[in-house]
């Protein structure tokens, strides 16, 4: 297999591992017993297992942000984002906050650079929405107002008085504080 198809290949056992566990308990043995190759193999494309979850948590993101876009014709593409991300979220917390927040995993570098550009990238979605100029300040401001819409989306996933759509209008009803 070229060298590219099985990087890519072993970064999907590792996705669909994600999705019976959280990544601290993702086994690089088990992923390179799935690919049909062995561990040595695994590290010859990855050179560190910190380095392979960093790869497995990068295409987790890229899943996630190509999941947080307003459907095609919504009249409120800004509900539709904040929508999006908190459904996500409501569909994959444990192991969203275990990707970003769990096991020492925020603190690594690779991973709070994906994190970043997360937040970032959701940040850019949410001026474009909402039609502001992109200042230095401005996007300083939603990226932190992002980090509380993630947490309070994270948090809500253990309490089901609370609905998607609660989360969803309190976020869009403190934006505007944020963007005065």
């Amino acid at each position: 297999m070229p060298p590219e198809e099985r990087k890519r290949q072993l970064v999907a056992i590792g996705l669909q591992e994600l999705a019976t566990r959280p990544i601290h308990a993702l086994s690089v043995d088990r992923v390179a017993e799935i690919a049909g190759i062995s561990r040595g193999l695994l590290f010859r494309y990855f050179p560190t297992k910190q380095d392979y979850y960093a790869a497995v948590v990068g295409a987790a993101a890229r899943r996630l942000l190509r999941a947080a876009v307003p459907d095609p014709g919504d009249d409120d593409p800004l509900r539709g984002i904040v929508r999006a991300f908190v459904s996500f979220i409501d569909r994959h917390g444990r192991n969203y906050q275990m990707l970003f927040h769990g096991a020492g995993f925020g603190y690594d570098p690779q991973i709070r650079e994906i994190h970043e550009n997360v937040k970032t990238t959701m940040a850019v979605r949410i001026l474009d929405a909402t039609g502001t100029e992109a200042s230095t300040a401005t996007t300083m401001k939603v990226c932190g107002w992002w980090s509380m819409v993630e947490s309070v989306a994270i948090d809500r996933t253990t309490e089901p008085s609370i609905t998607v759509d609660d989360v969803v209008d309190f976020a869009l009803r403190t934006l505007p504080v944020v963007l005065t």
